[in-house]
C-alpha cells in the first residue's frame, strides 16, 4: 500500500515538475558569452565624482534632451521638466502626460516628442498642450514605448519594449527573454505607424545614423545593437553595429561627429545569461519554491544589482569610451547625452541627472 502511494506521489510530483503551467515559455537561445572586466573594461570607478545635477527634485530622468540651453526630462509622476544645463534654479513642470515618459527628442517644430510607457508615442508643444500621436500598431496596444529618433522627413522611429509585456509584467519578460521587441515607425504625414523590424531582445534605444542611412536598436537582453538600413543598396536589411556589449545597453545618442554613447543599464551577469539556452531549467525553476532556485538572480529581474556603466562607440561599431562607477555612486544609467564637452546622465532610478566631462579614448 506504502509503496503504491509513494509510486503515485512520485508520478504526481514529475508530472507537476514537468508539465504545471507557467506565466513565461521561453524558445531558447544563446548569447554571446560575456567578456571579463579586465583591460580595456577594467572597473576603475571612473565615474565616481560625476557631480549629481538636482538632486533630490527629480524622480527618474530615464533620458534628457537639450535645446536653448534647458535640459529637459520626463519623471515618474508624468511630469515632463526642465532646467538650467547649468544646474541653477528648480526643475520647471511644462507639461504631465498622465503616464510615464522616458525617451524624448525636438522636431522641427519645437515640440518635444516622447516616449510614455503607458500613452504611446506622446507630444507636447512649446506652449505646453499635451496630444497622443499613436497609441498602437496593427490593432495592438504598445507595451511600453520606450525610445525615439527623429528623421528630416518628420517620421519618427521608436521602439517598442516587447508586444506582449508591459511594464508591469516586464520581469516576466526578461525571465522569458524571447525575442519580443519592435521598431516602429510613425508617419505624422499619414498618421499611421507601422513595424519595421521585430525579433529583437527587449528593444530600447534608438538613433538615427549620420545622413539616416540607417537607424540603430539597442537590444537591451541581447547585449547587442541591430541596425536598420533605410537608404542604398542595404535598404530594408538588417545587420549588427556592435555584439557582446559589456553591459546591457539601454539608450543610445549620436553627438553628430564620431561618436555614440550607449548608456548600459546593468552589468553582464553570466549565470542568468546562460539560463537564455536553458528553457526547461527556467520553467522548472518557475514551479520550485524561490529557495530552491539554482540561479536566485534569475527572478530578480529588474532588481539585479547594478552600478553606473556606458560606452561611447565610433561609426564603425568599435568602443572607443568605457566609463563605470562600480562603487554605485552612480547606479543604472539609462541614458548619456553630450553637450558641450559634458556628458548627461540619466537614470530610471535615479533622483538627479549627472554630470562628467567628456572622457578620453581607452
Amino acid at each position: 500500500m506504502f509503496s503504491t502511494i509513494l509510486i503515485v506521489a512520485i508520478i504526481l510530483l514529475a508530472a507537476y515538475l514537468l508539465f504545471w503551467p507557467v506565466p513565461i515559455d521561453p524558445q531558447g537561445w544563446n548569447p554571446p558569452q560575456a567578456l571579463p572586466y579586465e583591460g580595456k573594461f577594467a572597473l576603475r570607478n571612473s565615474l565616481g565624482g560625476a557631480e549629481k545635477l538636482w538632486q533630490g527634485k527629480m524622480d527618474g530622468p530615464e533620458a534628457t534632451a537639450i535645446k536653448d540651453d534647458m535640459l529637459y526630462t520626463g519623471l515618474g509622476n508624468g511630469d515632463v521638466v526642465r532646467a538650467s544645463i547649468d544646474g541653477s534654479g528648480e526643475p520647471e513642470v511644462i507639461a504631465n502626460t498622465g503616464g510615464r515618459p522616458i525617451g524624448l527628442k525636438f522636431d522641427a517644430q519645437g515640440n518635444l516628442i516622447l516616449c510614455d510607457m503607458m500613452k504611446g508615442l506622446v507630444q507636447v508643444t512649446p506652449t505646453g498642450e499635451f496630444s497622443v500621436l499613436s497609441d498602437s500598431v496593427n490593432g495592438r496596444k504598445y507595451n511600453v514605448a520606450d525610445d525615439l529618433s527623429i528623421a528630416s522627413d518628420g517620421k519618427i522611429y521608436f521602439s517598442d519594449v516587447s508586444s506582449k509585456y508591459d511594464m508591469a509584467q516586464l520581469n516576466l519578460g526578461m525571465m522569458e527573454d524571447n525575442p519580443l521587441g519592435e521598431l516602429i515607425c510613425f508617419d505624422p504625414a499619414t498618421q499611421t505607424s507601422t513595424v519595421v523590424l521585430d525579433d529583437m531582445h527587449l528593444a530600447n534605444g534608438v538613433c538615427l545614423g549620420p545622413d539616416e542611412e540607417y537607424v540603430l536598436v539597442n537590444e537591451t537582453l541581447g547585449f547587442r545593437v541591430s541596425r536598420l538600413w533605410l537608404k542604398g543598396p542595404k535598404a530594408g536589411q538588417r545587420d549588427f553595429f556592435i555584439e557582446n556589449l559589456p553591459g546591457a545597453p539601454d539608450n543610445i545618442t549620436y553627438n553628430g561627429k564620431d561618436t555614440y554613447w550607449i548608456a548600459l543599464a546593468w552589468p553582464r551577469f553570466p549565470r542568468v545569461e546562460a539560463l537564455a539556452s536553458k528553457p526547461f531549467k527556467k520553467k522548472l525553476m518557475m514551479r520550485l519554491p524561490r529557495f530552491m532556485a539554482m540561479v536566485p538572480e534569475f527572478f530578480m529581474g529588474l532588481e539585479l544589482p547594478s552600478y553606473g556603466l556606458f560606452v561611447g562607440v565610433d561609426l564603425n561599431g568599435k568602443i572607443t569610451h568605457f566609463m563605470d562607477s562600480h562603487s554605485g555612486e552612480v547606479g543604472l544609467i539609462t541614458s548619456v547625452l553630450e553637450h558641450e564637452g559634458s556628458l548627461y546622465l540619466g537614470g530610471l532610478m535615479s533622483d538627479y541627472v549627472a554630470r562628467v566631462p567628456v572622457p578620453k579614448q581607452v
